[in-house]
């Protein structure tokens, strides 16, 4: 039996338009101050229109933040245990300097902390992508260099991500600089080895 879509096609303008405008609010004002009513004026569209694609506040603001079509560069075979190590600093470091995104994530762990569906739904699509990716390019690389690894690398990528986000939070994105990132790069390698 064939299936007929009988509403209208869903226009992907409208899409692109609210997560842009979600993260130009975040970028001006907190996540607890953060409205659909607020995205909307800025997209030019009405919350009912963002409330069909989104189910909460959080999921739009998850989506806008981590997008399904996260670039995930091609995987190499010349890079060591430090190239892979520097990439994922730098890529939690890059992701943390964007004001915007440090308050979203930060609004988005009280939610997530009280509502164990909604953290287990919106964190699957990133573990699932982003971190399968990054934790298998480092056990790679690992393999590459004859380490054996005495750590889980996704332990590493979230050790990452978390030093990442509290240190923007305790020193401002510029904190995130060469020095820090090279610091961090220097503790998980120390971390990985016997």
């Amino acid at each position: 039996m064939e299936t007929v879509n009988l509403g209208r096609p869903r226009d992907e303008r409208i899409d692109r338009a609210v997560l842009q405008a979600t993260l130009e609010e975040l970028s001006e004002v907190s996540y607890t101050d953060f409205t659909l009513k607020a995205v909307a004026a800025r997209a030019g569209t009405s919350v009912p229109a963002i409330r069909r694609r989104w189910p909460s506040k959080a999921h739009l603001v998850h989506q806008a933040v981590f997008p399904a079509d996260v670039a995930i560069p091609p995987r190499r075979t010349d890079t060591g245990v430090r190239d892979e190590a520097a990439a994922i600093v730098d890529a939690c470091a890059a992701m943390m300097s964007v004001p915007s995104v440090l308050r979203a994530i930060t609004g988005l762990f009280s939610e997530l902390a009280a509502n164990d569906d909604l953290q287990r739904e919106l964190t699957d699509r990133l573990r699932g992508a982003v971190w399968r990716d990054l934790t298998e390019r480092f056990a790679e690389a690992a393999r590459r260099d004859g380490i054996e690894l005495e750590v889980d690398p996704g332990t590493l990528v979230e050790s990452v991500f978390g030093g990442a986000m509290i240190a923007a939070m305790l020193r401002g994105s510029d904190g995130l600089d060469a020095a820090w990132r090279n610091d961090m790069t220097d503790l998980i390698l120390t971390g990985i080895r016997p």
